[in-house]
């Protein structure tokens, strides 16, 4: 592993985990300071054989230490399951980007989520529940919470599907101790009347969800695939497994 942080510090609990990503993979994990994404992200450098962790120290520096370490569990385990695991990766063009990006990761957030809560993570950040009773409320009274998405409608529409999936994920898949089921279940009702027709669309990719094993390979893999087709995305996407 190799840090280069200049704020955070990471626990032992998630240096070990890290470490047995390593040992699993055959990857060294750099985490260092990313400013330029309020957020964290991942990517492979297959080169040097790195998983690189960005994290922005800045607006973590002030979380709790539970928070950080579930943050870096998370973007680490989503390369553990394409290295170790072969779940596939897609590869478009910048007119896709978006889209495809958001497919893939609301449903591979599912799997993630439930590894690392299975390892003693929260399963979800802090902010979540917060963010999804304001979506609750702007829905009850009509306002439209999604409106920064605007200048794209293909992708708004999309993006506000994930949502309704991410919160199924948690009401379908994840132990009711580290979950407020009754904010997300309140949400989820308010969804179907709110968008109706986000949510027959939803009702589809839960279809595909339920009928394949998205906690293996092959049944993430084939849900992708599927996925991709609902969304006429297919022949703008490459489908590749490390």
């Amino acid at each position: 592993m190799l840090l280069k942080l200049t704020i955070l510090k990471l626990s032992e609990k998630v240096k070990a985990y890290i470490e047995e990503v390593e040992k699993e993979t055959g990857y060294t994990v750099l985490i260092e300071n990313y400013r330029d994404d309020k957020g964290a992200s991942v990517k492979l450098d297959h080169e040097r054989k790195h998983i690189h962790v960005g994290i922005n120290e800045e607006e973590y520096k002030k979380d709790l230490e539970e928070e950080i370490d579930s943050t870096i569990a998370h973007e680490v385990t989503h390369e553990f399951l394409s290295l170790k695991k072969k779940y596939c990766r897609l590869r478009c063009g910048p007119e896709a980007g978006k889209t495809v990006g958001r497919l893939a990761t609301m449903i591979e957030d599912i799997v993630v989520n439930k590894i690392i809560q299975e390892k003693n993570y929260r399963p979800h950040s802090t902010m979540y529940l917060d963010t999804v009773k304001r979506e609750t409320k702007s829905a009850r009274k009509g306002i439209d919470f999604y409106k920064e998405f605007d200048y794209d409608p293909i992708y708004k529409n999309r993006f506000i599907i994930s949502r309704y999936i991410q919160a199924w994920g948690f009401l379908q898949y994840f132990n009711s101790g580290d979950i407020d089921k009754k904010t997300i279940h309140k949400f989820e009702k308010v969804f179907q009347k709110s968008y109706p027709k986000q949510y027959e669309e939803a009702k589809k990719i839960k279809e595909i969800i339920l009928k394949n094993d998205i906690f293996t390979s092959e049944g993430y893999n084939k849900t992708i695939k599927e996925c991709l087709e609902l969304w006429n995305l297919t022949n703008l996407v490459e489908i590749y497994i490390f």
